[in-house]
């Protein structure tokens, strides 16, 4: 099988002529991680905040329209948005409870808005969980600027702050998921222990391109309340949230379990920074297949999941986490999302060792990403530095989704054949990886501080699978791991860090996109009079079509499938075919290997 570099896709979201024009697409770069080297494009500058703790926010001055405990009856705890609501920017919010956004709600918040929740677990009845809850068909507009952002943080004082202080922000849509098998959805961790009202937090439906609103330029910090043991509220959840909605320039630090978390939907993000949070940084699940380009993670020695020794349920701390669900189920869609462009900085500062980590440290941090249970995420031009190790392909359904000939030689029938890479396939490709030799030490039988696996003779596999050469190769350990070899300064925990390369780093060059056939071909021209000049090589074959296989005449490279709005709604590589299920009818473009024509769905 052609070995391509199947982790870029486009997906263009265009509204008609009566709506904003909302778009998403990967952008080229020459550099890898986060940032180039040049100041003045550092994205981080202005809104960012690296000592929130420290940070001297006004006191509160409105704490009536977002608290809920002064609702009355048997739901005090719940307060119900159901029209426009509209914050003032000059006020500081007390938030208190669960403000829930309804269907046909909407909270606007304007650029320089502070929210400060704090949680009263103790309190007689149980109700304050100090959390913004957007239900399906609810808008939340975060409306913040690179010189004047939005913050939603502790109500606690300087000195006083700390992980999990309050709830967090949890949007719910109607995107699919690979769970959800009725119309109600499936309803996220915790909320069905709600006691005022156990039916909230459900998520799902059927419109990927759902739209929960806009958040930009947000940060969110100290959030994570536990509702009950192994039960913590992520920084910012996503439950099916679908590709309209805008998703870019936000920041979670100190949560107390992961900063974000996918499950299921097609919403696309950038500008994305989790700091110093308790157990993964990025984690999906459930079917997320997204587009995320630019991140920086840090990792905290200080911050991990006080989990990672339990006896069940217990949970360490990763960069990355993937799952398509917690059987490793082949529910459809696959876990499939794609991350490119982000900088994972890992518990081991510069200059240091794995083996001089504390034996806590050590137990508690593992790998920069860690693919497990059937899922197939994309991770591309990203640095990682700091870590045990680096990537862990965990458990034999990964195995198969790496498609690597030599691993897939290890595992017995079925799972021996290659994956559809239209629909799923792991890549870990073009990232800088420094430090793999002062990692895990000493190595074991599944684990050599640049790997992890499951079985001592998936090592060597998938070893080379990572260095391997071609458009899938990964730069390891080019310099040392010592100071200013790489960025100018990732580990300056309590004052500003920067995670520009320095002049001379390797992570200047390296990154892939003009060798990738996926993302020359996956484009769709959105103006009329391009569509009308390209023409397709061989026409598609029924046309119109209700349902099966759509045939192209010739084998290509890459199709895509798009609505008239420009979304791509099914897309494939290396195939004389597309198989045609679950498209509405009406008209829609193929693309075939660069060229357009309409396609009729009946």
């Amino acid at each position: 099988m052609k070995r391509f570099l199947l982790f870029v896709f486009y997906v263009i979201a265009t509204y008609i002529a009566a709506h904003a024009q909302s778009s998403f697409k990967l952008q080229e770069t020459k550099f890898v991680g986060a940032l180039d080297a040049n100041a003045s494009n550092d994205w981080t500058k202005g809104w960012a905040n690296f000592d929130p703790k420290n940070t001297v926010y006004g006191p509160v001055t409105d704490d009536i329209t977002l608290n809920a405990m002064l609702t009355s009856g048997a739901k005090q705890g719940l307060k119900e948005i159901t029209s426009t609501v509209t914050l003032d920017a000059s006020k500081v919010y007390a938030l208190r409870g669960i403000v829930i956004i309804k269907s046909g709600g909407k909270l606007v918040i304007p650029a320089g808005t502070v929210i400060r929740g704090l949680a009263d677990l103790n309190a007689t009845p149980n109700k304050n969980y100090a959390l913004i809850l957007v239900d399906r068909g609810g808008k939340i507009e975060v409306n913040g600027t690179a010189d004047n952002p939005v913050v939603m943080t502790s109500l606690n004082a300087v000195g006083a702050r700390e992980r999990g202080d309050w709830g967090g922000l949890v949007l719910c849509g109607n995107a699919k998921n690979n769970q959800a098998t009725t119309p109600a959805g499936i309803q996220l961790e915790g909320f069905n222990n709600i006691t005022f009202d156990n039916t909230l937090g459900f998520h799902g439906g059927s419109d990927d391109a759902d739209n929960s609103g806009s958040i930009n330029y947000l940060r969110v910090e100290f959030p994570g309340l536990a509702f009950e043991a192994n039960k913590e509220i992520n920084g910012i959840t996503l439950g099916s949230v679908g590709s309209e909605t805008v998703f870019n320039h936000v920041q979670v630090s100190y949560s107390n379990d992961d900063s974000y978390e996918w499950f299921g939907g097609t919403v696309n993000g950038s500008h994305l920074i989790a700091w110093k949070t308790t157990d993964d940084d990025f984690d999906t699940d459930f079917g997320y297949r997204g587009i995320n380009q630019y991140g920086i993670a840090v990792k905290d020695t200080s911050y991990y999941d006080l989990t990672y020794s339990a006896a069940s349920g217990a949970s360490t701390s990763e960069g990355f986490e993937s799952d398509n669900d917690a059987s490793g189920s082949g529910r459809t869609p696959i876990t499939n999302a794609i991350f490119s462009n982000f900088t994972m900085v890992g518990p081991v500062p510069v200059g240091k060792t794995y083996s001089q980590l504390s034996s806590v440290a050590k137990a508690a941090y593992r790998r920069g990403a860690r693919i497990r249970r059937n899922s197939s995420t994309r991770i591309v031009n990203s640095i990682f530095m700091g870590y045990r190790n680096f990537l862990m392909i965990d458990g034999d359904s990964c195995l198969r989704n790496t498609n690597n000939a030599a691993a897939l030689a290890l595992l017995a029938a079925p799972l021996n054949t290659p994956v559809d890479v239209a629909t799923k396939q792991i890549m870990f490709s073009n990232n800088l990886i420094v430090n793999s030799s002062a990692a895990l030490n000493p190595a074991s039988a599944t684990a050599n501080g640049l790997v992890e696996v499951s079985a001592a003779d998936r090592l060597a596999p998938i070893s080379e699978w990572v260095k391997s050469a071609g458009l899938l190769a990964n730069n390891v350990d080019p310099v040392a791991y010592t100071d200013k070899t790489v960025l100018e300064n990732p580990n300056a925990y309590s004052t500003t860090p920067d995670f520009r390369p320095v002049s001379a780093s390797p992570a200047i060059t390296g990154a892939n996109f003009q060798d990738n056939p996926i993302l020359k071909n996956l484009y769709i021209p959105t103006a009329t009079k391009d569509l009308a000049n390209l023409k397709a090589t061989a026409p598609v074959y029924p046309n119109p079509i209700t349902s099966g296989d759509l045939q192209f005449g010739t084998t290509v490279v890459s199709y895509g499938i798009f609505d008239m709005s420009g979304r791509l709604v099914m897309h494939g590589f290396d195939t004389d075919h597309a198989t045609i299920t679950d498209l509405n009818k009406g008209m829609y473009f193929i693309k075939l290997d660069g060229k357009v024509q309409k396609l009729t769905i009946q």
